[in-house]
Parts: structure tokens; C-alpha cells; sequence
């Protein structure tokens, strides 16, 4: 099915109402998942948020990612895991079921994005509903993940692969970092933070397409995020924006 399409989105929804999402025997996606929890840990303080800050969730699953204080709003087209969530609303990236500049800060991680036909349109969305002088973390799998080198897929702005998740083949958009600013930028964001994960084990697994034996090779990165040039080819990244100016 086309990716994007209606019927593609209904898979989706269909999938993630009935998998556990971050099941903590996938060594892949927990290293993954720690990640994600520890760069939104370092960035908290500074999101400014108060007992009256609106925070949304969007492509939350059923993870707050403690993000805190004010009212967390959680989006997610998989509504039964919304089902356990304070403030869950269902809805999808591309249109968001929530009023223009209501929420102080917007965090969308788990790759939410990927699974997004038209990117342009949904970071515009999460920009009608961020404040003018919000905040933005968002996280995404890139085109220059090791996995797609020496393929037609490596650095391109937008390619349509053919992947994994938690051991089964998974069909998603993947992005180059380059694109995703422009994006932001024409949205009004600015990068103001950046953090990557995953060097070596998509190079592993490229080769030796055994998920549980590259996810090993994660404990390698607290060293190549230090090398010049590697740094920049992982297969996720993460940014902190700010929204340049006020409405």
C-alpha cells in the first residue's frame, strides 16, 4: 500500500492499537527509548515550563517521557493507548485536533515523523498549534543512517525504505538532516540543541541483517559521537527549537 494513503495510515493505527510499542526486550528500540528519555531530561530546564504551560505529546503511544510541570495533552491516531492517559486526545501530525498557538512546547520523538507522507505539512501543523515563543523537540530516522549506505536511499532529502521494527519489516519515509531544517526553518524554528544515536549498529546490520546481534554494537556510540564526520551519519537524531519571535 502506498505510503501516506489512507489505507497505510489504517495499518498503522491497526499495528501500534495492538503491539506493546517500546517492548524492553528489543534491545534496538530500548537504547532507543533511553536516549530519547535522557536528551529530553537534559533539555527540560530549559522549555520553561510552569504549572500553566500546555505541553503536547504528539505521536505519544502510551509515554509521557515525564515531561513536566503543566498539562500534558497526548495525541495519537493509535487511540487505545491513549486509553490510560490523563489528557488523551486522538488525532493525527498532519491535523492536529487542537486550536491555533495553544501549547507552549510540542514534543513529537519516536520516529513519529517517519511514518508521515507529507512532512512539510505536519511540521507547518505542529507550528500552528506551538506559541510563538514555544518550543519544538522532535526525532526522526535520517537517510544518512549507515543502514542505507551504498543505496539509493543515502542522503536523500525523502526515500521511501523498507526497514524494521521490533524484528518485523516496517515501511517508513526517512530524511536528511538537511531537509528537516529547511522545513523548520520556513515553519519559523530554529535548531537550537541536536543529539544522535545509533552509528555503528545499522552498519552492522546492513551486513549482517540480525537485529538482536547489531543492537550490541550500540554501546559504541558514547564513542563516535566525539569523531568528526562519523558524528553526523546515524540512524536517529533529535533537536531542540525555538520559535523565532511572537505572534
Amino acid at each position: 500500500m502506498p505510503l501516506g494513503s489512507d489505507s497505510y495510515l489504517r495499518a498503522v493505527r491497526e499495528k501500534y492499537n495492538a503491539i506493546e510499542i517500546w517492548p524492553s526486550t528489543d534491545r534496538w528500540l530500548a537504547h532507543v527509548k533511553t536516549w530519547i528519555a535522557a536528551s529530553i531530561a537534559a533539555w527540560q530546564p530549559t522549555l520553561g515550563l510552569t504549572p500553566a504551560s500546555r505541553v503536547l505529546n504528539a505521536g505519544s503511544g502510551d509515554e509521557s517521557y515525564n515531561v513536566s510541570p503543566g498539562l500534558l495533552i497526548d495525541c495519537d491516531i493509535a487511540e487505545k493507548k491513549l486509553a490510560n492517559m490523563p489528557c488523551g486526545v486522538a488525532g493525527d501530525l498532519a491535523n492536529l485536533p487542537l486550536k491555533t498557538g495553544s501549547v507552549d512546547v510540542c514534543v513529537c520523538v519516536g520516529s513519529v515523523v517517519n511514518y508521515v507522507g507529507d512532512l512539510p505539512k505536519a511540521i507547518a501543523e505542529i507550528a500552528r498549534v506551538v506559541k510563538g515563543d514555544g518550543r519544538l523537540i522532535l526525532e526522526f530516522e535520517s537517510s544518512r543512517s549507515p543502514e542505507y549506505m551504498f543505496t539509493a536511499h543515502f542522503g536523500q532529502d525523502v526515500s521511501q525504505v523498507s526497514t524494521f521494527y521490533i524484528y518485523e519489516n516496517e515501511n517508513i519515509w526517512v530524511y536528511a538532516e538537511e531537509h528537516v531544517r529547511r522545513l523548520l526553518a520556513e515553519a519559523g524554528f530554529e535548531v537550537v540543541a541536536e543529539s544522535r544515536t545509533h552509528f555503528v549498529a545499522p552498519m552492522i546490520y546492513r551486513f549482517k541483517k540480525s537485529l538482536h546481534y547489531a543492537a550490541r554494537f550500540a554501546r559504541f556510540d558514547k564513542y563516535v559521537s566525539w569523531i568528526p564526520g562519523l558524528n553526523k551519519h546515524s540512524a536517529n537524531v533529535i533537536y531542540l527549537c525555538q520559535r523565532r519571535g511572537k505572534r
